[in-house]
């Protein structure tokens, strides 16, 4: 014979108590974004799982056993510290001195004038 515990509750009372509406710090907004969010984030952490599997699959590694997207992470980082690159934002910043770039003067006399346009 098998005791079970009836429930206490009929499913209209528990609906009744977990009404979100008589919540002391119920928000319309904010049950629009918890539903909202609940979707997104679902939708994201299925997208990440997707991704982690074909990431980690076998056929996502090198011949040498290497996992490609990480190979790959590495080749991006190595480019991106090339003396090259280094040598091109150096080039881009002197160019931007010697034009001017640097201070944004339109923002400067906007707030000029904001500040002081009243007290002349």
């Amino acid at each position: 014979m098998r005791y079970v515990q009836g429930e206490i509750f009929t499913l209209i009372e528990l609906a009744w108590m977990r009404d979100p509406t008589r919540r002391r710090n119920y928000s319309a907004a904010t049950e629009a974004f918890r539903r909202e969010h609940r979707v997104r984030r679902a939708f994201g952490k299925a997208l990440g799982h997707t991704a982690r599997l074909r990431r980690d699959s076998p056929e996502a590694q090198t011949p040498d056993g290497k996992v490609m997207w990480i190979e790959a992470a590495r080749a991006l980082f190595r480019d991106a510290n090339t003396s090259r690159a280094q040598a091109d934002a150096e080039y881009e910043r002197e160019r931007r001195r010697a034009a001017g770039d640097l201070f944004d003067w339109g923002r400067f006399t906007n707030r000029w004038r904001a500040k002081y346009a009243a007290a002349c």
